[in-house]
């Protein structure tokens, strides 16, 4: 088995493959090979290729929303040579600001270490939950912030040039012999100093989900502990947003997500994801499938799943 996921080695993709791994393994001894991509673009065109059997990419997180280009992904109103998703992983994310090793202590000149930075450079999202650290702590000090592909490939910048720091896991930092100058910077924490002021802690997760081709033969049964995620575009009438979520309502059925996002038809013209919980091969979710089918002009099934744990 193959799995697509961002690169290169240390990035939360990894961790989500690793979990994703062992909660389908249930011990078994299954082999997986970890192909590494630059962009979620580049995974998702793996499937397509069937380069892989399978990509898991990140899909929202609790701070910063939804990853735009993930559902832009799975928006294709055609099955053909579209995604589906056939599973989803939580992680926790823990940001570090991370530094090239002038000594091999942990904390020994940290404060010179965090004063040479120039750059702090991160995944577009890693960026956006730290934007209070960014803030506070390296744009008053005139320190440049630039997106690049992913925290790992932040990670691989920071090895080559003491001036630049990255915003990536603890991971990466034992992956790429980095030095932690600050840990869960996500929640706006500042460098280790028996000084800095107690933050409120903020939990951050981001929600990874599994995809596979649409034309694959993959197949997931109910489990009784399931979600089901669809893509709904609506007839152009007053009060039809509203119709489609009382089909939901008058089943008893429980919305676990809803987000618009452009048709890229025209300006003010959106689709809807929407999570419920449930089966496609349960009897309610079949019916009130068909409740909303007679109300939008568009409905797909971009796939049933179990929900992470």
């Amino acid at each position: 088995m193959k799995i697509g996921i961002l690169g290169p080695e240390g990035t939360f993709s990894e961790t989500a493959a690793v979990l994703w791994l062992k909660v389908r393994r249930g011990g078994s001894s299954e082999h997986a090979e970890l192909n590494y991509y630059e962009t979620i673009v580049d995974v998702a065109e793996s499937i397509v290729r069937k380069e892989v059997d399978y990509g898991i990419v990140p899909i929202e997180n609790s701070l910063e929303g939804s990853v735009g280009e993930t559902l832009d992904l799975l928006s294709s109103e055609n099955d053909e040579g579209g995604m589906r998703i056939v599973g989803e992983i939580l992680v926790p994310i823990k940001i570090c600001l991370l530094a090239k090793q002038t000594s091999g202590k942990f904390d020994q000149n940290a404060s010179q270490s965090f004063a040479r930075i120039r750059k702090v450079v991160s995944h577009p999202h890693a960026l956006a939950q730290c934007k209070q650290f960014i803030r506070e702590r390296l744009k008053v000090r005139g320190v440049e912030v630039k997106s690049v592909e992913s925290t790992a490939v932040a990670a691989k910048m920071a090895m080559e040039d003491e001036t630049v720091a990255a915003l990536a896991s603890e991971e990466a930092a034992k992956r790429y012999n980095l030095k932690i100058l600050a840990e869960d910077v996500q929640c706006g924490a500042l460098p280790h100093d028996p000084a800095s002021p107690v933050r409120a802690y903020k939990e951050s997760v981001t929600r990874f989900v599994v995809l596979s081709s649409s034309l694959s033969d993959i197949e997931t049964s109910p489990t009784g502990r399931d979600k089901t995620s669809l893509l709904l575009y609506l007839k152009d009438r007053p009060g039809a947003l509203y119709e489609v979520l009382g089909e939901f309502a008058q089943r008893g059925i429980n919305l676990t997500k809803i987000e618009s996002r452009p048709s890229k038809r025209a300006l003010g013209d959106y689709m809807f994801h929407i999570d419920c919980e449930g089966h496609l091969e349960e009897e309610v979710i079949k019916d009130v499938l068909d409740g909303v089918k007679r109300k939008v002009a568009m409905l797909k099934v971009l796939g049933s799943y179990p929900k992470a744990r």
